[in-house]
């Protein structure tokens, strides 16, 4: 396309020059450029399907073909000329004749050009395509003119002359050097005589060239060679040296074909198409071709072979100096034959004699410690199936001298086409020194400073270690948890604590095994892993024993102190464990068991704890979409006042949790509600309960149903309030309720204060300055310091039920209900009774001064439209003492 516009700038260029150039036809000039354009499309297109065809290769491609091209071009730009020409001449007549010499003249003016660059080398070509170019332009413009009914002056018929001849000289001129010149068109140039060897040099899959004799200028060359080496379109000037990295080898080559006409195999390095160096295989063999003495040269890439050559060298030279040079005992396995060739140094740093004959693999594993030798297969094996990049690994080795060394052994497998292992090599070093220290530092990392057994870090390691059913089997686990070690610290000290602990320790390590491990999990807490048990009636008669062991009154600080130990276990031949720590799992489990059942006493982890655990996973799943769902909601519990003079007058609420699961029914909240403190889903169902408390509140404001005394209360988690957190999103509700004061009632256990007085002062002090009052749950049942009860900003106390069950049975439960009672009243506290469930006990409860009680005597709890009911039913005088709603008895799981 460039040489068909370039063809047409030049014909406006001779335009350019004609008299009346002013008056040219635009349309007829854009007529020519669309002849010429379209008239060249079909080669254009011809290109772009077979481009190969029309690279300008003298060796490998028919002159003829570019002649043709030429001639067509030609005729095309004779026509395209005539056709401008005919916007700027007036036409009297056409002669037929002479534009049919025009076409003609055009043809051979582009045949020739053509024919120039092609046969000519180099400038000489280019300079007489363009000089043949213009020639034929020059003569095609005035022949034109006459064909287009110009007239033709004798000035003109002489250019024509001249031209012409000079036309005929250059045609004349650059055949003979193509006909002459053999090196030029090679056989392409003559496919009678040259036709045969072309087509079985194209066949051949190994690049051939053909070499003058005389001279670096290459004959011919197949494609197999342009492919792989690029020589003639990189720099074919300097022929067949610029083929050769180092030229000296192509004439030390070239010489030793014409002293002995053939040379066989011979390794060269030469430049590939894309520049980089590749190593040949050479034959060459002198022949004559087409009359002239030639060199015929065939390339072998061997490349491959030649980097494989190096690359072994390169390995057995540092095979040789690593052998001298190393610390490290080199061994050679030898995989299809079963040979092992170890090094002296191998054999000396196990203590083998140097006489001794080593050959096979046995004599290396048979020295291996039974405890390593399954690792080291097991290493050796993943490695030779490529699951492993390498081998890496430690172990012990047996030493001449009887004792066990460790080694650290590195090898690196050989693989053939198939990726079968048929060899493997490596090192072995003594690292005995290394491993003592480390183990020394272990032991001391892995030893719990105060009781001297193990600590957390050596058992969790020893769990993360038996990770396989396999691995577990034969073992069990025990937990040991000392039952209310804090009471004796804080009642005797740390002290006495910490010999508690140690006494503990001393009889655990007493009962165990030289392969059992024992370690302290936590301040009070113990494990054990027992190795080589039958079974878990085994395990449970040991555990048994340590109960009796360590049940038992202790000696501290001069003080005998009786102490209890709470005991989980589990082994693998009960449960669902498959690894240590699933194993621990289970033992976990079965001690939270233990403990909340009293304490005191060893639980086994079987088939009914493993399906409460179950049922605990169930719900702890779907507990989180329960209030989604709509099956979390409240129940209230009435909360009455007990007047002086015998009257039960209701003055509020206690909003308490339900669950009604879809498939398990009414769930306790002494099941439940553990899950959501363990989970974090406390947070949101506490938030839940309160908005859903006040909401109700409110909605019986509205109808007249609650007075302003009217109060409702709700139990606050000790997660709400553990974390900033916590408190924050607690505290931005209430700032949303706007609930009037005294309304709100929020109860709270004495742990919550307990375990950060400080911090329960401020988020009560918090609450109070809102509204909120504060009630003290379930008193008298933990641990409370009086010292601390009178700062908190306290309403009332609420007296365990446990305290009201025994209070009329038992003459202690009685005193210390009134001492509560006493207690509160002192601090300007009211008092709560939970539990009441008799006459009696509402009686006496009375009669002691209690100012609040609530329980089945008065009323079950009660759904929000039950409450209502209620309700209105005191505003028309229908509640009282003698009119309890406890006639249907006690419903779900009571009040709590």
């Amino acid at each position: 396309m460039a040489a068909s516009l370039c063809f047409w700038l030049c014909q406006d260029a001779l335009l350019l020059i004609h008299p009346g150039f002013e008056a040219l036809d635009t349309r007829y000039l854009l007529g020519s450029l669309a002849v010429l354009v379209l008239g060249t499309l079909p080669l254009h297109l011809a290109y772009f399907r077979n481009p190969e065809n029309f690279g300008l290769d003298r060796q490998t491609r028919s002159l003829g073909m570019y002649v043709a091209i030429g001639g067509i071009a030609g005729v095309l730009t004779a026509a395209s000329h005539m056709l401008a020409l005919r916007g700027l001449v007036d036409m009297d007549r056409v002669s037929s004749g002479l534009a049919s010499l025009t076409l003609g003249v055009g043809a051979m003016t582009g045949a020739t050009a053509i024919s120039a660059l092609v046969a000519l080398p180099g400038p000489l070509g280019l300079t007489s395509g363009i000089l043949n170019a213009l020639t034929g332009l020059a003569i095609t413009h005035l022949m034109a003119l006459g064909a287009l009914g110009s007239s033709f002056s004798y000035a003109t018929i002489g250019l024509i002359v001249i031209g012409t001849m000079l036309l005929l000289l250059l045609v004349g001129a650059a055949g003979g050097y193509a006909v002459r010149d053999l090196r030029a068109t090679g056989s392409r140039g003559h496919p009678r005589r040259g036709g045969r060897f072309r087509m079985l040099a194209e066949a051949l899959p190994i690049p051939i060239i053909l070499v003058s004799a005389d001279s670096p200028h290459i004959v011919f060359a197949n494609q197999r060679f342009h492919q792989q080496f690029g020589l003639l379109s990189r720099n074919a000037a300097d022929g067949i040296d610029a083929l050769y990295v180092q030229p000296e080898q192509g004439h030390k080559l070239a010489e030793l074909v014409r002293r002995s006409g053939v040379v066989e195999n011979q390794e060269v390095e030469v430049w590939s198409s894309d520049g980089t160096v590749i190593w040949t295989l050479v034959s060459a063999r002198a022949i004559t071709f087409e009359g002239e003495p030639t060199i015929l040269m065939g390339f072998y890439d061997i490349s491959d072979r030649k980097a494989t050559e190096e690359a072994l060298l390169a390995s057995e030279v540092r095979y040789a100096l690593i052998s001298r040079a190393s610390n490290d005992g080199i061994w050679d396995w030898d995989i299809p034959s079963g040979t092992v060739y170890y090094s002296a140094r191998w054999k000396e740093i196990v203590g083998i004699e140097p006489g001794q004959r080593l050959n096979a693999l046995d004599d290396w594993l048979l020295r291996v410690h039974p405890d390593d030798i399954d690792h080291l297969r097991n290493a050796i094996g993943e490695h030779m199936a490529g699951r492993a990049p390498q081998l890496d690994t430690e172990y012990r080795i047996r030493h001449g001298n009887g004792h066990y060394a460790w080694m650290h052994c590195r090898a690196i497998a050989i693989r053939n086409t198939e990726g079968k292992t048929t060899r493997m090599a490596g090192s072995q070093s003594d690292v005995t020194l290394r491993k003592t220290y480390e183990m020394n530092l272990l032991n001391a990392a892995y030893e719990d400073r105060l009781t001297g057994v193990k600590n957390r870090a050596f058992f969790s390691q020893l769990v993360d270690i038996r990770n396989t059913g396999t691995a577990i089997w034969g073992t069990a686990i025990i937990l040991v948890n000392v039952d209310q070690f804090r009471r004796v610290n804080d009642s005797l000290g740390t002290v006495a604590g910490d010999a508690l602990l140690i006494a503990v320790a001393r009889h655990l390590a007493e009962r165990i095994g030289p392969q059992d491990a024992v370690a302290r999990l936590d301040s009070d807490e113990f494990a054990i892993w027992l190795h080589n048990v039958s079974d878990h009636l085994a395990a449970h008669d040991m555990a048994e024993a340590m109960l009796t062991d360590l049940n038992h009154p202790y000696l501290l600080n001069e003080v005998e102190m009786p102490v209890t130990v709470s005991i989980g276990l589990a082994a693998p031949t009960l449960g669902d464990a498959a690894s240590g720590a699933d194993l621990l799992r289970n033992a976990r489990l079965a001690l939270d068991n233990a403990k909340n059942n009293g304490g005191g006493r060893v639980d086994l982890f079987d088939d009914a704890l493993l399906r409460e655990t179950n049922l605990r996973r169930q719900l702890s799943r779907d507990l989180v979409a329960a209030e989604r769902l709509g099956q979390v909601f409240l129940e209230y519990q009435p909360l009455v006042e007990l007047g002086a003079d015998g009257s039960n007058r209701l003055t509020g609420f206690e909003g308490l949790m339900r669950w009604r699961h879809r498939e398990l029914g009414l769930i306790p909240p002494g099941r439940f509600i553990p899950l959501a403190e363990e989970s974090g889903l406390i947070n949101p169902l506490g938030l839940f309960a309160i908005e859903q408390a006040t909401d109700l509140l409110t909605n019986w404001d509205a109808q007249g149903l609650a007075g302003d005394d009217l109060s409702i209360s709700v139990n606050l988690s000790p997660r709400q309030v553990a974390t900033r957190n916590g408190v924050g999103r607690l505290l931005s509700l209430i700032d949303k309720l706007r609930m009037p004061p005294g309304r709100l009632k929020l109860e709270i256990t004495e742990s919550v204060l307990m375990n950060d007085p400080d911090a329960g002062v401020e988020t009560l002090e918090a609450l109070r300055q809102r509204g909120i009052m504060m009630m003290l749950d379930d008193f008298g049942t933990g641990y409370s310091s009086l010292s601390y009860l009178h700062r908190f900003p306290l309403y009332a106390l609420k007296i365990d039920r446990s305290f009201i069950n025994r209070m009329s049975v038992a003459a202690e439960a009685l005193r210390l209900v009134r001492s509560i009672i006493e207690l509160g009243h002192d601090l300007g506290l009211r008092v709560v009774a939970e539990g009441v469930e008799t006459y009696e006990q509402a009686e006496r409860l009375r009669d002691l001064g209690c100012d609040f009680a609530q329980g089945y005597y008065f009323s079950h709890p009660l759904s929000a439209e039950a409450a209502g009911n209620m309700l209105a039913r005191r505003e028309t005088g229908g509640f009282d003492g003698d009119a309890h709603y406890a006639a249907d008895g006690p419903v779900g799981a009571g009040g709590e």
